[in-house]
This record gives structure tokens, C-alpha cells and sequence, in this order.
């Protein structure tokens, strides 16, 4: 895609099923004086992607003919592609990580205040022209390095394939190699871009798929670290950069856990542990091969009703004031057992046998629980 101009830079394009909902998008984007494109399919959003390169796309979720999902995945593969917004009638936490992955800056739930849209309008568009008119030199850290004219960052030598939010984000962490950043600096640091509710992961979901994608650049050694209870930080040591004879002492605490969380991934029974707002802060190897989900796709970014879908044998959800989790943490439990019936990720049910332990309190994540769950075949399940 041919690199954008400022003269072109206030060009977007609204892409919606519904005919009403594009025309007051349309109609608020001019009255700001912005030039608006339409499309009512996935199809014609992409024929006009191709003809006029528009700097920002507003993508209904649920596009016909090529959805907003598949059409952003599509043009993410642009060298240089313009922002996009995933736009959901029927917004939830999965189907935002969805929208994530696909590669999407930022994911807003219809209808919005006209003043939010707006306002992050803005800073996409402001982000695009720092693009447009940086002159830094190259930037080194950690064995990234990212060049600011070129809006390119490279990893052990590969190339990183990096949306504009992605390429914002990995920069703050280059920049300040060592420093911890905790997710409200990350949210003024992006200008807002990803505000949103109170428990928003948007943050932990974009730090993960910048991990990803460095994984497959860098293999298991990612320098991007979580801080427990405090944020994020690019590892920076600068005895690193003494040669490979020195050798430095382990810190026994900081290796004991990372050995519990080893011991855990590799259990051999699907394991999750759960923040008090049900968000998964680990989902093991075994949970994976049970559920379907991968952990890229989950581990600090959905809550456990996103993929659990807990049920009894009547179809009761399980998900709301009837979670065993939360009966339990009310009830003041230490250890409580519970059967029911889960969905997987292929729409199979399953019954299981599950076990909730409340682990002891850690630093920022207070109340945390483990969830063992044992499938119980063909034995019936029953509620709480």
C-alpha cells in the first residue's frame, strides 16, 4: 500500500451492514470535516481499500461477504496499512481478543458517544502523521531495533510484522529499556487510545501479541516482561552486553517461581488460575488441549466464561451469581468442588468435575483462585 501523504490522511472509511448505521457515522466524520468512503460488504470495503488507501477504516465486525475480521487480517499483510477499528453491535471480551489478533488498533462497541469516536479518531490520526514526518535515527534495545523514518522494527535481524498501535507500544519499551511501565502509563503513553472500562484488558492483549510476534523472531527468549502486580517493562541488563564468560548469580526467589509456573504449565490436568474479575492469568498446556483455546488467545485476556461456557445438565449458565467461583469467594471458601457441564472451543459439551482452591495473596492480585478440572465422561453432571 503506497505510503500516505498529509493530504490524504483525513481520509476513512466507514464499512457496515447497516445502511442507517453508516449514514450517521458519515455524517459525524464530516461535520468534522474529515472525507468519508462507504461500504455495506466486506467486498466493496476492499475494492475501495485498493483504489484509495484511506488512513483509517471503521470495520463492522459482522461484514457480509468478507467479514471485518478477515478483511482486517487481509490488509495487515500491507506493508504499510492504515489503522482500524473493529466496530461490534454485540460487543464482548472474546470477540474483542478476536478483533485483536486479527490485528485491529482498537475495537468500539456500537453505538458509541459521538465524542469518544471522535477523540480517538484523533489520535489515530495524529499517530499516522508522526509516522509520516519522523526523522529519528535507528533505536537499539534488547536485540530490537526500530527505525523511526521507516516506521520498521526488526528483531535478532528479522523483520516484525507490526500494527501502527503495536509499532507505538514496542517503541515506549525500546525507548526505556529497564523501567516498569504499568497499564495506566501505557494508557496515557498511547493517548487514550485504549481506554475503555475499568477492568479493559486492551493493554494486556496488545503486549501479548507483541510478544508473539517476537517470539517468532527472537524463539523463546522475549525481553518484554510482566512485573507481578505492576506492569511491563523490556528486560535490559547491561551485563549482557560483557560477553558470554560472566555469569550471573540467579535471584532464588524470582527462580522458585518461575519453577512453580513450569510445574504448573506442565501438570498433566487442565489447570487455570483466575483474578477475582474471572480474568485467566494462566491457562496450562493440558487446559489447552481440553478447551481448544490456545494460551496466546487467552492467559490475561478473557475471563474463564469466555471459553468455559459452564452450564448445569438443565442449561443454567454458571457464568453470573450462579458461578461456583464467585458463590465461593463470597462465602468466604478455601477449597470447594463442583460438577458441570462445559462448551469447547468445537461446540462439543463436556462434563467435569471441578475443583477451586483460593491460592494465598499475592501482591496485586489478591484472592486469586486455582481451577482444576477433571472431565468426568459420561457420568451426569449436576449444578453447584
Amino acid at each position: 500500500m503506497a505510503a500516505q501523504t498529509g493530504a490524504t490522511l483525513s481520509l476513512i472509511l466507514v464499512a457496515h451492514r447497516a445502511p442507517d448505521r453508516v449514514d450517521v457515522l458519515r455524517s459525524l466524520l464530516e461535520r468534522e470535516g474529515y472525507m468519508v468512503l462507504c461500504a455495506y460488504n466486506g467486498r466493496t470495503a476492499q475494492h475501495l481499500i485498493r483504489q484509495h488507501h484511506p488512513v483509517l477504516l471503521l470495520l463492522d465486525q459482522a461484514l457480509p461477504l468478507v467479514d471485518g475480521l478477515d478483511l482486517c487480517r487481509t490488509v495487515r499483510r500491507a506493508s504499510d496499512s492504515p489503522a482500524i477499528f473493529i466496530l461490534s453491535d454485540h460487543p464482548d471480551e472474546l470477540n474483542k481478543l478476536l478483533a485483536f489478533n486479527a490485528g485491529a488498533d482498537d475495537y468500539l462497541p456500537l453505538p458509541i458517544h459521538p465524542h469518544e469516536l471522535l477523540g480517538r479518531v484523533r489520535v489515530a490520526l495524529r499517530r499516522m502523521t508522526r509516522s509520516v514526518t519522523s526523522t529519528q535515527g535507528i533505536i537499539r534495545a534488547g536485540g530490537i531495533e526500530l527505525d523511526p523514518e521507516q516506521r520498521q522494527a526488526r528483531a535478532a535481524g528479522h523483520p516484525l510484522a507490526l500494527t501502527s498501535l503495536e509499532y507505538e507500544l514496542l517503541t515506549i519499551f525500546v525507548c526505556q529499556p529497564g523501567r516498569v511501565f504499568s497499564r495506566e502509563d501505557l494508557l496515557n503513553r498511547l493517548g487514550g487510545f485504549l481506554r475503555g472500562m475499568p477492568f479493559d484488558r486492551a493493554v494486556d492483549i496488545h503486549v501479548s501479541n507483541v510478544r508473539r510476534k517476537l517470539r517468532r523472531a527472537m524463539g523463546a527468549d522475549v525481553p518484554i516482561e510482566t512485573v507481578r502486580g505492576v506492569g511491563y517493562r523490556l528486560r535490559f541488563d547491561a551485563s549482557d552486553e560483557a560477553g558470554p564468560s560472566e555469569e550471573r548469580a540467579p535471584a532464588h526467589g524470582a527462580g522458585l517461581e518461575e519453577l512453580a509456573l513450569a510445574a504448573l504449565e506442565r501438570a498433566p490436568v487442565p489447570l487455570l488460575v483466575l483474578s477475582p474479575e474471572r480474568t485467566v492469568l494462566l491457562y496450562n498446556e493440558a487446559a489447552q488441549h481440553l478447551c481448544g483455546w490456545r494460551a496466546d488467545e487467552v492467559a490475561g485476556q478473557v475471563a474463564c466464561y469466555s471459553l468455559l461456557g459452564c452450564h448445569s445438565v438443565d442449561g443454567t449458565l454458571l457464568c453470573h451469581d450462579m458461578c461456583p467461583m464467585r458463590v465461593g469467594l463470597h462465602s468466604g471458601m478455601i477449597d470447594q468442588q463442583a460438577r458441570y457441564v462445559i462448551t469447547l472451543k468445537d461446540g462439543r459439551e463436556l462434563p467435569v468435575a471441578a475443583q477451586y482452591s483460593r491460592l494465598p495473596d499475592t501482591e496485586g492480585q489478591r484472592d486469586c483462585v486455582l481451577l482444576v478440572l477433571q472431565p468426568a465422561g459420561e457420568r451426569a453432571a449436576g449444578g453447584e
